[in-house]
């Protein structure tokens, strides 16, 4: 546990996204429990054609857009987020995420919850 943590993106490990049938997707992890907090900061960067699939979690996030431009799916509505964008998704809500850009970038707040597991889901985000 640390009091305050100084640091730069740039100096985070890259590391492919877990979530079973990501395509060309990265996540960072900047704040964790490890430091002391009780939710975490991550990076995402999503390549041309990448996509996070359909998948629910328990714990909540918020996703804020820093670059490019990205269809999300959640429940069963869909957004077109650019930059400047957020949203929040409560736990056990599906949603999938689709890079419809060059490169996409986005910053994602989660808290812990007691079941850290991603399920990935066998549905599409088609419309």
């Amino acid at each position: 546990m640390v009091d305050y943590l100084v640091s730069n993106v740039k100096e985070v490990k890259m590391d492919r996204v877990p979530v079973n049938g990501s395509k060309n997707a990265f996540i960072q992890w900047l704040v964790t429990k490890e430091n002391g907090a009780n939710y975490a900061v991550r990076k995402f960067t999503l390549l041309k054609d990448g996509i996070i699939p359909m998948h629910i979690h328990k714990y909540q996030e918020t996703v804020i857009v820093t670059k490019g431009k990205c269809k999300v799916c959640v429940s069963d509505k869909v957004y077109e987020l650019r930059e400047g964008d957020y949203i929040f998704i409560n736990s056990n809500v599906k949603h999938a995420i689709i890079n419809e850009g060059d490169q996409l970038e986005f910053f994602c707040i989660i808290d812990y919850s007691d079941d850290m597991r991603i399920i990935t889901l066998d549905e599409d985000c088609n419309r």
